[in-house]
């Protein structure tokens, strides 16, 4: 008999994480370690549960989801992420694509195709559902970045949005000294003098979007 899959469910609304749990232990191969509501209790579950796949939702309140993936692939980089979303925000989703998160599921999709989704990327492949594949293929080229990177974007972006350096590092789980280092090198890659000005340059050359 093949070793079933150990997983651990993250998402915030109980009551879909029991039915889930509930429904996954009754597959063959397939066993549930532990659900949890939050991104701290997420990772603090993955680095002692010996679980094969981690199945989460983009935001947990409490963590920025691609820096959960972020920081779960640091602590163990065997173990296999997916998300599993409402697909609202194509800009998240994309995101965690561009961080390379294993597979990507939608909240409504049947039992038996999560099932099949969790069965490949247990394999060691990818899956992304045909939604998230429609929004990769029609993603724009990316437009000039001024050479940032991609987490420099991330924190331009959040800087846009009003956040400060604390909850910016909460938010992406580094600390309020290492946002810093990235905002001054973000100032530097974009000859800017003042920090006042780096977000409306920001704006006036596309490289960050107004919040909705």
């Amino acid at each position: 008999m093949s070793r079933s899959i150990k997983i651990i469910l993250a998402d915030g609304q109980k009551l879909l994480s029991d039915s889930l749990k509930l429904a996954l232990n009754q597959q063959d191969g397939i066993e549930v370690k532990q659900s949890v509501e939050t991104g701290a209790a997420l990772i603090k579950s993955a680095d002692k549960s010996g679980a094969d796949l981690v199945i989460t939702e983009m935001n947990l309140g409490d963590a920025d989801g691609v820096a959960i993936i972020q920081k779960l692939k640091r602590q163990n980089p065997s173990l296999q992420i997916m998300l599993l979303t409402q697909n609202e925000d194509s800009a998240q989703v994309l995101k965690a694509v561009d961080y390379n998160v294993d597979g990507i599921q939608l909240k409504n999709c049947s039992l038996d195709e999560l099932v099949t989704a969790i069965r490949i990327v247990a394999s060691g492949q990818k899956f992304y559902a045909p939604e998230v594949l429609k929004m990769i293929a029609s993603r724009p080229p990316m437009e000039s970045q001024a050479g940032l990177s991609a987490r420099e974007v991330e924190i331009m972006q959040m800087l846009a949005e009003g956040l400060s350096a604390r909850e910016i590092g909460e938010r992406l789980l580094i600390s309020s000294r290492t946002v810093e280092t990235h905002k001054a090198n973000i100032m530097r890659k974009l000859n800017v003098k003042k920090a006042t000005h780096l977000v409306k340059i920001a704006f006036d050359r596309g490289l960050v979007k107004a919040a909705r």
